[in-house]
């Protein structure tokens, strides 16, 4: 520290404070790094390194401009680093020395509360989590909406299983418990170890225990520790319970392909993107989380299913709503921002004219009848809040809040004056000359300006000698040869304004502005509950949209029975045609529960079950379902073993992580579940995996009583039908034609009757030998004969007189059940040499 200039002092003792972050320290017009966060920072951002006092000690140093600073803060963030900001308090002009710094922002990928990086259609949550006698008590929020949930369980599996499905960019973690998140994964996701003591009054809901304000306080502390200020938005703090929507858990999601594609790990391809036509950021949030998270409350569905009838019934008034919601902006992150403090004029207009469609959006409402639905009965359309703002903003006001030009001509009277004198200070010049030549008769008196006592009036020598100057409040300034010069109070006050109106103006309008968000940050939690409402809206509408595109109807929920006439993958579907698609269908009821399916590969078995999931999970969201008619029952739970995919950074196998999610599903599952497994035992030898499924078949008969849709190659199991009451065997369809295989994708039942894999080896064009060979061991097997070897063809080529090759001769006369291991590694090898021609 004494080494080092008064400037780099202040530097380090900032740094000191926050050890663990990227500190970018403002310089004049950059924000600079040194030091190790030099070097961190410029091969992330690829900016240059340089260094300071290179003579005597080189400081590594880099920068970025700050007005750029956006950009490259917003790349740091993605790649899991922690940036501090740190200004300038004091303006550099009017400071001898050292210009007071201060952090004022610590911006981590959790903590993000305004537009740094984040994807307007996810929530961005960071989550807490403490232990208290083996009891985990999470707390979890998205702080650029300020939604914010708790929970509590003892179950490490049901713990990361929820997670995963809240997905927090950033977890905190109670420093005693640190551990436990490579307990949980093998590459824990962001993580921060966190102490704090303090106790933060949150409104909470009844349930929320004393553990979990705990946590609750933790988090808050955490966050206001990054923002540096205490943030208003926050809702009431909600129960986050588990058992009341469908548990989802990750490789069901996944496997499913409910929010990506498996291939892509793009949104497109995925159930999200086949049902995503909504037209607001709040509304892609909330069809998300639907889709994460389907209904176990039949009331609450029959709710959303109502609204997608009414609006399928009122086309022209939905399409009304779709185009008063191309007008609506975030509110929810708005909010957020004015919270926070960092909202700008364009945001307030922007909020003005979200909240501008709202009556006719209650209008249409009304004319619906969706306005009587509890649904909406709360809907608020803001009228008072926006008659502040449209009274109050220009339409398009600068950017930043300190150039002017923020309101309306008429919102303040002292501001109006300001700008009318800013505007028109030679026009009031003018009318000021002319009541004076009035006033005092003097014709030719002028008004002139000087930089050394400003404004002044001028009058001639001629007729100055008779003027009475303390008569007209006039105060002689200067004399010159063939003039006086005089000043007024009057003049010099409208000389102070004039030189001052446009500095005044600015100052007074920042303040106007700072006085209107306090006002707006009053109606914060009214912007919330409407926010709410309109993204539910948006998802309705959507539905509706997409429930008329691809022809959908509405389910019936029952007890037990599980029918499906004429189902169809919607995401399928929506790529390869209307026209293309096969529809199948499924009958279950409590007599009959699992369908062990069989058919060929390629021909549509995993399609077929995973359209069934599909079906009840958009059916417990109050979607309409891909199908001529559905009788469902709402299930707790949906557990898939579907694909094989090796975890290399795990060292898991294939066959271990088939093993480890049908464990899962054994374990937790229910009589309500339904149980979609592919190919199970696939990964290990034919008798270990045939041993294996037929157990886990007659596990879920016997013990569990789920609904299953059980695919297969083992074609030996297909005689459980025989022994298990509640099994019944369907097949994919698929013919001959012309010595070629065709695919029917059409679910019959029973099994199939032939296995098809050679075919489909020749539809992937293996070499004809290769299957031409297959077919022929295919009959042996089939006829109970062993097949010959066929090494030496290999070897001898396509010679139709290989019999003759005395090669073959020697083995027909070798005895190998009377040689010892030397001898016969000694007619291997002069088999060999001949084979050489040696």
């Amino acid at each position: 520290m004494q080494k080092v200039t008064p400037m780099m002092q202040q530097y380090l003792s900032i740094k000191d404070e926050h050890p663990d972050v990227l500190l970018l320290y403002r310089l004049g017009d950059f924000y600079e790094l040194f030091y190790d966060d030099a070097i961190t920072a410029s091969k992330v951002l690829e900016i240059t390194l340089t260094s300071r006092d290179k003579k005597k000690d080189p400081i590594p140093m880099c920068g970025v401009p700050y007005h750029s600073a956006k950009g490259y803060i917003e790349r740091l963030i993605g790649q899991g680093y922690k940036v501090a900001i740190c200004e300038q308090m004091e303006d550099p002009k009017q400071v001898k020395g050292m210009v007071k710094r201060e952090v004022v922002r610590i911006i981590t990928p959790g903590t993000l509360i305004d537009d740094f990086g984040m994807d307007d259609g996810k929530s961005n949550y960071i989550l807490a989590l403490q232990e208290n006698k083996g009891m985990y008590s999470t707390a979890y929020s998205d702080i650029s909406t300020g939604e914010i949930h708790a929970f509590t369980t003892g179950d490490l599996t049901i713990l990361k299983s929820e997670i995963d499905r809240i997905r927090p960019s950033e977890i905190v973690v109670e420093e005693s418990i640190a551990g436990i998140l490579d307990e949980l994964y093998q590459d824990p996701p962001f993580n921060t170890p966190y102490a704090s003591d303090e106790i933060h009054a949150l409104d909470c809901s009844d349930d929320i225990t004393e553990d979990e304000k705990g946590t609750l306080s933790l988090l808050v502390s955490y966050i206001r520790a990054a923002n540096m200020r205490d943030l208003k938005h926050f809702r009431t703090v909600e129960k986050h319970k588990i058992k009341e929507t469908m548990q989802l858990n990750y490789a069901a999601i996944s496997n499913l392909e409910l929010l990506e594609s498996l291939q892509t790990k793009k949104t497109k391809g995925s159930l999200f993107w086949y049902l995503n036509e909504t037209g607001t950021p709040m509304g892609k949030r909330k069809l998300r989380k639907w889709v994460e998270r389907p209904l176990l409350n039949e009331s609450m569905i029959r709710l959303r299913q109502e609204a997608v009838g009414t609006l399928l019934g009122h086309f022209l008034e939905r399409e009304d709503m779709r185009t008063l919601l191309d007008s609506v902006y975030d509110i929810e992150r708005l909010v957020g921002r004015l919270s926070f403090g960092n909202i700008d004029a364009k945001d307030l207009v922007q909020l003005k004219d979200s909240l501008s469609v709202l009556p006719q959006m209650e209008s249409l409402l009304r004319d619906t009848g969706m306005l009587e639905s509890n649904l909406f009965t709360a809907f608020d359309p803001l009228r008072d809040v926006h008659a502040i703002l449209e009274g109050s903003l220009h339409d398009s006001p600068p950017k930043t809040i300190r150039e002017g030009g923020i309101f309306k001509d008429g919102y303040n009277e002292k501001l109006d004056e300001l700008r009318y004198i800013s505007n028109n200070g030679r026009t009031w010049l003018n009318g000021y000359i002319e009541d004076e030549r009035k006033r005092t008769g003097i014709k030719n008196l002028k008004v002139g300006f000087n930089k050394v006592f400003g404004y002044y009036i001028e009058i001639s020598k001629a007729n100055a000698v008779n003027f009475d100057a303390e008569a007209f409040e006039y105060n002689r300034k200067q004399t010159l040869a063939n003039a006086e010069r005089f000043i007024t109070p009057e003049l010099k006050e409208m000389e102070s304004k004039i030189l001052s109106a446009q500095d005044e103006s600015i100052i007074l309008e920042y303040n106007l502005f700072n006085d209107l968000r306090n006002r707006i940050e009053m109606y914060i939690a009214r912007l919330q509950n409407t926010a709410d409402l309109i993204s539910t809206l948006d998802c309705v509408i959507s539905f509706a949209t997409v429930a008329n595109e691809y022809r959908l109807v509405r389910p019936e929920f029952t007890q037990n029975e599980l029918n499906i006439e004429d189902g169809r993958h919607p995401v399928v579907e929506k790529v390869i045609g209307e026209n293309t698609y096969v529809p199948n269908s499924l009958d279950m009821d409590g007599s009959t529960f699992i369908y062990l399916i069989t058919g060929p590969n390629m021909s549509g078995k995993s399609t077929y079950m995973r359209q069934t999931a599909i079906i009840s999970i958009l059916a417990q969201m109050g979607m309409y379902v891909p199908a001529k008619s559905a009788r469902l029952p709402i299930f707790d739970q949906i557990f898939t073993r579907i694909g094989a995919s090796d975890d290399l950074a795990s060292g898991k196998s294939t066959f271990m992580i088939e093993m480890m999610e049908a464990n899962d599903a054994l374990k937790n599952a229910t009589k309500d579940s339904l149980l979609i497994f592919d190919e199970i035992g696939r990964g290990t030898s034919t008798y270990d995996g045939m041993a294996l499924a037929q157990s886990m078949l007659e596990f879920i008969h016997e013990k569990i009583g789920a609904k299953t849709l059980f695919s297969t190659h083992y074609h030996e199991i297909t005689r459980l039908g025989q022994t298990l009451p509640g099994l019944k065997n369907v097949h994919v369809k698929a013919t001959e034609y012309d010595g070629k295989l065709v695919f029917l994708h059409k679910v019959k039942p029973g099994a199939v009757e032939r296995s098809y894999g050679i075919h489909v080896a020749r539809l992937a064009e293996l070499p004809a030998t290769v299957t031409k060979r297959a077919d022929e061991l295919l009959h042996m097997f089939e006829n109970g004969t062993e097949a010959p070897s066929q090494q030496l063809e290999l070897a001898l080529g396509d010679s139709e007189s290989y019999n003759d090759h005395p090669v073959v001769e020697m083995l027909k006369d070798t005895d190998v059940n009377n040689m010892t291991p030397m001898e016969a590694l000694m007619a291997l090898n002069e088999m060999k040499n001949r084979l050489k021609g040696e």
